[in-house]
């Protein structure tokens, strides 16, 4: 666990008790400061105390003097939250968990032994930095990997030396102020979380905020097909932007290695070649990185196989959370029996029609019917039925008497939450239903 001893005896109040709010507060806890804390979720706040955790009440509010939300907590206008109002006018400072983790890497980094990577992005970031992590492991480089994905920030090892690797969610860049990574990328930009940021625009001003604070000295690669420098030239003064790196296209010798080739399908060969640059940047001789790329087997729920027979197989790509991250997977795959639907992310399906033609039959499940009905039904054989576990069966039906060779694509193209808490808990019930309907 990191400790925060730079505000030993200082009073925070922690709004939103997750994995991060639970991991910043226990950090803060053995640095000596006072922490109090809220949860919207009445039960939460029961247990906690339970636990020994002190929640925030009239009597101790007066004394808090920083505020962290944990990422998702509104800070802004008529819909932030009760507490964020309330201290705002009492005037307590806002810290989010970024910057805290940048005030403790100013605190210890006096050597400059440790670096940090950001990554953020649409889609790929897991598979990017997991690529990082496994190639800098590979080659005996110290490094942890944490953020989005795995490990909360504080609750990781403490590094003497080596490179922390972060992957970045929109939620958290949105209240970051100070932060700095030394190495910092944005994959790609398309709508999401718009329900939380309302506008495509308000949603990429919260992802450049990872370049907010360069300087001549960090390493910031982007997206320029996306016009992400367009969306960061708002916000960064000529100076800053002139510091941006484009990664116009993936070079040929890069496509045409060998070892790559081999891991790589389409829509893995960006996330493949941004962390190809990144390694480079840190030191590592071109040979090494390819070498240890060929020994990253990829990520659970991204395109992943999890049976194949005779005729047809089954892949999870229940990662695919809006149109855009359906795209790669109707377009890796032929006559392909799909299974879509969940929480809709926005209307602009027809990003789908280039690929559409390898899809012989739709299934789809999930609250939103319409949008992907009323879609694949002008082209193809197409099915509503709502969950998961119908879905899986008709599928198979179909696969076990259709002629040729053919594909069962677990794609949704939209979020999981109104039937699961997170698209890992889908794929794995995805899987789940696959395996029981194969053993009866």
């Amino acid at each position: 666990m990191i400790k925060l001893k730079s505000f030993k005896n200082k009073y925070f109040l922690i709004i939103g008790m997750g994995i991060t709010g639970i991991s910043v507060s226990n950090s803060l806890l053995k640095g000596g400061a006072n922490v109090y804390f809220w949860d919207d979720d009445l039960n939460k706040r029961k247990a906690l105390r339970k636990k020994g955790y002190y929640l925030i009440n009239d009597k101790n509010i007066t004394n808090i003097e920083y505020i962290m939300p944990s990422p998702g907590i509104v800070t802004e206008g008529k819909n932030a939250h009760k507490y964020i109002k309330r201290l705002k006018s009492k005037k307590s400072k806002i810290i989010s968990e970024l910057d805290l983790f940048q005030l403790y890497i100013n605190s210890i980094n006096k050597l400059k032994k440790i670096k940090i990577i950001g990554i953020t992005g649409t889609n790929g970031k897991s598979t990017t930095v997991s690529m990082i992590h496994h190639s800098l492991k590979k080659n005996n480089i110290n490094s942890v990997l944490i953020g989005n994905i795995g490990q909360p920030i504080f609750s990781s090892k403490k590094l003497n030396h080596g490179i922390y690797i972060l992957e970045l969610s929109s939620y958290q860049l949105e209240q970051a102020k100070i932060f700095k990574p030394d190495i910092s990328c944005i994959l790609n930009l398309t709508p999401d979380h718009l329900d939380r940021h309302i506008t495509m625009h308000k949603y990429a001003t919260a992802k450049c905020n990872i370049f907010q604070n360069i300087s001549a000295r960090n390493v910031c690669y982007y997206d320029s097909n996306k016009n992400i420098k367009k969306i960061a030239s708002t916000n960064l003064d000529m100076k800053k932007l002139k510091l941006l790196i484009p990664v116009k296209k993936i070079s040929s010798s890069f496509k045409n290695n060998k070892k790559i080739s081999l891991i790589s399908k389409k829509h893995n060969m960006q996330n493949l070649y941004f962390s190809f640059l990144i390694l480079k940047k840190l030191g590592l001789k071109t040979s090494d990185i390819y070498k240890s790329f060929s020994s990253f087997s990829g990520l659970p729920h991204r395109q992943e196989i999890i049976l194949k027979k005779k005729n047809f197989i089954v892949i999870n790509d229940s990662k695919s959370t809006n149109f855009e991250s359906l795209v790669p997977a109707l377009n890796n795959y032929k006559n392909i029996i799909l299974i879509c639907g969940g929480q809709i992310k926005s209307n602009k399906i027809n990003i789908l029609n280039k690929n559409r033609h390898n899809v012989i039959k739709a299934i789809v499940i999930g609250e939103t019917k319409n949008i992907f009905f009323n879609y694949f039904n002008k082209y193809v054989d197409t099915s509503y039925v709502k969950n998961l576990n119908k879905a899986v069966k008709m599928s198979l039906s179909i696969a076990n008497i259709v002629n040729e060779h053919c594909t069962i694509l677990f794609s949704p193209g939209a979020a999981s939450f109104d039937q699961y808490n997170n698209f890992e808990e889908r794929g794995d019930d995805f899987r789940r239903k696959i395996k029981a309907e194969i053993l009866k």
